[in-house]
């Protein structure tokens, strides 16, 4: 399924508010599936992919243990556990992604022009005559 997803946590500790504001939602294919190891190797027996559009295999966010802690008509949370790496050294955070889905074809639709985007195309044309 193709979403936007937000990461909730940055090493294990909530993003305030503002935080969340401001970061730039990833878009990507969303999987949750079962661990090729079963369970096996301590991560649990699910895993969640955040894999890009593209030809990349190197998913955006890849949470072990996963699981689906809410679905709503916003969008659907999912929790696990992130890993990152230095060096040879493996530390595992909780993460919590949110995501929701959306159309490409709804990026190409142009908003609505208001009364104030001319004002704003002509204040922009005068900062650019300005640099």
């Amino acid at each position: 399924m193709l979403v936007r997803a937000l990461c909730l946590r940055r090493q294990g500790v909530k993003l305030t508010p503002e935080e969340l504001r401001a970061a730039t939602p990833l878009v990507g294919t969303l999987i949750l599936d079962k661990s090729t190891y079963k369970g096996r190797d301590g991560r649990g027996n699910q895993v969640c992919l955040l894999m890009p559009t593209g030809n990349s295999t190197v998913p955006h966010v890849e949470l072990f243990s996963a699981r689906l802690i809410r679905i709503e008509q916003r969008g659907i949370l999912i929790g696990g556990e992130e890993d990152i790496w230095k060096r040879k050294k493996r530390t595992t955070y909780p993460q919590v992604l949110w995501a929701w889905p959306f159309s490409p074809d709804a990026e190409k639709i142009e908003p609505p022009k208001s009364a104030s985007s001319v004002h704003l195309s002509e204040f922009l044309a005068q900062i650019a005559a300005i640099a």
